[in-house]
């Protein structure tokens, strides 16, 4: 009897001990931390994830280069409108590189989530401060491409070369580079210029003297006027200056 006690009294003190030791495995060696575990594309809240998940590889944080416009620029954040930024983030531009990240246009982000990346991306640029003065309009339609050929030379050839072909920086006038662009990132980039490759923005291509938008839309039209074929998304068919301006304000 006194056996079988001692028997029943291990066996209960062993269930006592592994279900201590289940509960309480946190401790473990390995054991991941709540923040390291994955989760759903669905469930993440964090905008410094989303960033780096969607956006860092071509829109750069600040630490490194990308293909595009940084979105932590103050002075692009000025310009863009939230609810440009906000559909082109959720629904991208058909034709172009940028995809869209909303569960509408085939991506994984929530509606909650887009709204997050945006935020984010307007609040991270807040910490810097754009010079003050007025902007130029985000989007226009195109300018006379004569004229811009004389404003290039004045604003952008020291860098780029007076035919564009390129100088100290590169050609920004070559056939394949224009058929991946918008006219709308065009317009962006000359305005905005890009800080993380060390190009002005169009108060400084000549100090004291801004550019107008009359001159940066004729620039664009010169630029534009070198593309062999279409833009991206862009129709051909119309000189409908309303039209396009409609249509490139849907254009990062």
């Amino acid at each position: 009897m006194q056996s079988r006690l001692v028997r029943l009294n291990g066996f209960w003190a062993l269930v006592v001990v592994t279900a201590g030791l289940l509960s309480g495995c946190d401790w473990m060696p390995g054991k991941p931390k709540e923040s390291d575990r994955w989760r759903p594309p669905h469930e993440e809240r964090d905008f410094t994830v989303l960033y780096d998940m969607n956006c860092v590889a071509c829109h750069s944080n600040g630490k490194t280069v990308g293909a595009s416009v940084s979105m932590n620029d103050p002075l692009y954040n000025s310009l863009i409108p939230r609810d440009t930024m906000r559909k082109v983030t959720a629904e991208g531009l058909p034709g172009t590189l940028m995809p869209g990240f909303g569960k509408n246009a085939g991506g994984d982000l929530t509606d909650e989530q887009i709204d997050l990346l945006v935020d984010g991306i307007y609040a991270q640029a807040k910490s810097k401060s754009a010079a003050p003065g007025e902007l130029p309009p985000y989007a226009a339609a195109l300018g006379d491409a004569t004229r811009g050929a004389a404003a290039f030379n004045s604003y952008c050839a020291k860098c780029h070369g007076a035919d564009g072909k390129g100088g100290k920086a590169g050609p920004v006038i070559e056939p394949d580079y224009l058929r991946l662009v918008s006219d709308q990132y065009l317009r962006t980039v000359v305005i905005v210029g890009r800080s993380d490759l060390g190009m002005p923005n169009y108060r400084e291509y000549q100090p004291g003297k801004p550019m107008s938008p009359d001159e940066i839309s004729d620039v664009v039209a010169w630029l534009v006027s070198h593309r062999q074929g279409p833009a991206p998304k862009v129709a051909t068919t119309t000189n409908n200056a309303a039209t396009m301006q409609s249509a490139n304000a849907n254009q990062p």
